[in-house]
């Protein structure tokens, strides 16, 4: 690619120029064949060179043997993984692959006017976090400096949590209805609360009715009239004015 695209053999004849240009022509097609096939097998002759961690830019420089350089990094289920593969010098091929080097997203070139790679790749929904590898090369395996930069854009979390009535999202802190615990949102989008004690006296609480004792509010099902809420406490549960 770097060499046999820019290759120009000057004070040829014309016939020899269309020779040569059919020889170079088969010569990048050859190389071609052998990148693309590659982006279908599992890779060997990698050296490890540490792991990457979203965001970070790190370089690496390339020799051949062994034929490849590898990061490592983690990444889960719906995350958009996006690899920049980049030299000065040399002509990046870039692979995404999963921990033991099967391919699963590989790029020579990001467009028709470079010759740096850029490599994406979607993580499936269904999957848990894991490890990936992003591997590099010189298309040619010459000497080369790279630069690599990974980036992560992790798919929106869409579980919520329903209490008493409103929706709240994985961290939320909020009271819980007996007025004196908290509660929190989980990421599996189960509501958790505190359980202190909570000081009640119904004689001295006007502004709420009771309708039940602990133990039957556990099994009681009642709504409350336009201007009052549900509430629960030690002493029991019902309704109070907001």
């Amino acid at each position: 690619m770097r060499v046999s695209r820019f290759a120009v053999i000057a004070g040829l004849t014309l016939a020899v120029a269309s020779v040569a240009g059919c020889s170079t022509a088969a010569s990048d097609k050859d190389s071609e064949d052998t990148a693309s096939t590659e982006s279908d097998l599992k890779l060997s002759g990698t050296r490890y060179l540490g792991k990457m961690m979203n965001g970070e830019t790190r370089t690496g420089y390339y020799y051949n043997p062994p034929r490849y350089r590898s990061f490592g990094f983690d990444a889960q289920g719906g995350d958009e993984i996006t690899v920049d593969v980049k030299s000065a010098e040399g002509d990046a091929v870039g692979y995404i692959t999963d921990s033991s080097y099967n391919v699963l997203a590989y790029n020579d070139d990001a467009d028709s006017y470079t010759y740096d790679s850029k490599v994406t790749y979607t993580v499936p929904a269904s999957s848990g976090s894991r490890t990936f590898k992003i591997v590099f090369r010189d298309y040619s395996l010459q000497d080369a400096t790279f630069t690599i930069k990974l980036s992560i854009e992790s798919a929106p979390n869409e579980t919520t949590c329903a209490y008493d009535g409103d929706t709240y999202y994985p961290g939320d802190s909020f009271s819980s209805t007996d007025g004196c615990n908290t509660c929190t949102c989980g990421t599996s989008g189960s509501v958790g609360c505190t359980k202190r004690a909570c000081a009640c006296d119904p004689a001295n609480e006007p502004w709420r009715n009771y309708i039940g004792g602990p133990q039957q509010c556990s099994t009681l099902r009642y709504t409350c009239s336009s201007g009052k809420t549900p509430f629960q406490n030690s002493c029991g549960c019902g309704c109070e004015t907001n």
